[in-house]
């Protein structure tokens, strides 16, 4: 469940910039002089990575900590993310309802996210109101006060949720992939009623205690702020947190063989495919090779083979794509696609067999080409805000690349060469591979044989 911000290309993102004008568009400032990235230190010894821009009066401090869902005692599923709403209803002497509205006052934003690897922290802020805005996030942090009030009240939408998912078919197809793909890893399992009624207080400060810590944290700033104001902030606002905690770290997952078909009948007139193989670590030599092959077969939106084959040419599906999903502990090639129920057989044998025809014919030079030029060109567009620039550049931090990669990307895609592609293609897509997991009322397939 890592974030969004993490998967280098976005799964079923279709984007209606064609690569022509992708490119046309590339010259952004960014694009041109490079993003300036520093490593800044604070006094206290905290380390960040910061882009100074005084272009806009406004800055984005996004930070993360190692450490997240998988490593939740099984009594206490859920309680990351319990954690991370909680931490904005209220601290020091602001109850929920006072903090939220010193936070409108200030013109700012501050939440906190929790995915399977780790809990997330992202600020935005007027340069106005900055000290004010670096306080709120210190006082989330160190000063939470866990009113039980607020706990019910979201413990209530919690179970709300828990109920309304086992209509979503969204949900229901992550869950029999994960089923299927890892039983008995921490990434599949699933909070209840029980495990929610189980978090308390004490968990929460337990939890706290044990995932904010110096030594797991990593740190991206984009904005108007040199490294010396930077770092006095720096060492207020997260110089008290404990320099390091204990934490068990699970396993890599050890996935189990496909299983060609899983269905999970939902009353509905359309159906949702979700299939999933073995993908790609972004540390692989291959990485731009495999982010080329996904982009020709599903990751490129209208440009790609699925949608063209699928969509275009066969009308089976309202949308069709792929992309490589990437947790620390198993990464996988994921697509999905909806269709009406009497398409789905038709639909699924024809995304069989285009991922076939790329695993033994291979792409062609144009499509490689055409490829890349998309990709470093799109990429330029990401950069075009600090928003933006703070998202990648964590990203990149968070996965472990260094400071200078996000200048040196497409530099490197610039040098895939077609046969990496065609070889990344032949061990990754074959349709073999996949598990294909179908949630509806799929009509032409054998539903009684599927698990």
């Amino acid at each position: 469940m890592r974030a969004v911000a993490l998967i280098l290309l976005a799964l079923f993102a279709f984007s209606p910039i064609a690569p022509a004008v992708a490119q046309e568009r590339a010259e952004s400032a960014a694009a041109r002089h490079g993003v300036p990235a520093e490593r800044v230190v604070s006094p206290g010894g905290i380390e960040a990575w910061l882009v100074a821009d005084a272009t806009v009066p406004m800055l984005v401090l996004q930070a993360y900590w190692h450490g997240g869902a998988a490593i939740e005692p099984e009594t206490h599923i859920g309680v990351s993310s319990a954690l991370a709403d909680m931490l904005t209803e209220g601290a020091g002497d602001l109850d929920a309802q006072a903090f939220k509205q010193r936070l409108e006052d200030l013109n700012m934003s501050l939440g906190f996210s929790s995915s399977w690897d780790g809990m997330g922290m992202s600020l935005v802020t007027l340069t106005e109101n900055r000290d004010a805005a670096f306080e709120m996030a210190r006082m989330a942090l160190m000063q939470p006060r866990f009113d039980a009030a607020s706990l019910e009240r979201l413990r209530r939408q919690w179970q709300v949720g828990i109920l309304q998912r086992d209509t979503n078919p969204s949900y229901l197809a992550g869950a029999a992939l994960d089923d299927a793909l890892y039983p008995d890893h921490p990434y599949a399992r699933r909070t209840t009623n029980e495990t929610v009624a189980a978090i308390d207080l004490d968990a929460l400060e337990e939890r706290k205690g044990l995932l904010f810590a110096r030594d797991r944290m990593q740190i991206t700033v984009v904005g108007d702020i040199d490294a010396q104001a930077l770092g006095l902030l720096l060492d207020q606002t997260f110089g008290a947190l404990p320099a390091t905690t204990s934490i068990a770290v699970p396993p890599d997952a050890s996935l189990q063989a496909p299983t060609p078909l899983i269905v999970r009948p939902l009353p509905q007139p359309q159906s949702l495919i979700v299939f999933a193989a073995p993908g790609m670590r972004e540390d692989h030599p291959d990485w731009m090779a495999f982010a080329v092959a996904n982009y020709i077969l599903g990751g490129g939106g209208f440009s790609s083979r699925l949608m063209s084959e699928v969509r275009e040419a066969r009308g089976l599906v309202y949308g069709v794509g792929t992309g490589n999903s990437v947790r620390d502990h198993v990464a996988l090639l994921r697509g999905s696609a909806q269709t009406e129920n009497g398409n789905v057989a038709e639909a699924i044998e024809v995304i069989r067999a285009e991922m076939a025809r790329l695993a033994q014919e291979g792409a062609t030079r144009a499509e490689v080409d055409d490829a890349i030029t998309y990709l470093t060109g799109s990429f330029a567009l990401d950069l075009d805000s600090n928003r933006g620039i703070s998202d990648i550049l964590h990203s990149y931090q968070i996965i472990g690349r260094d400071i200078d990669y996000i200048n040196e990307r497409n530099d490197m895609l610039r040098a895939v060469r077609r046969e990496d592609v065609n070889r990344v293609a032949r061990e990754y897509f074959d349709p073999a591979r996949f598990t294909f997991v179908v949630v509806g009322q799929p009509e032409g397939l054998d539903v009684a044989a599927a698990p």
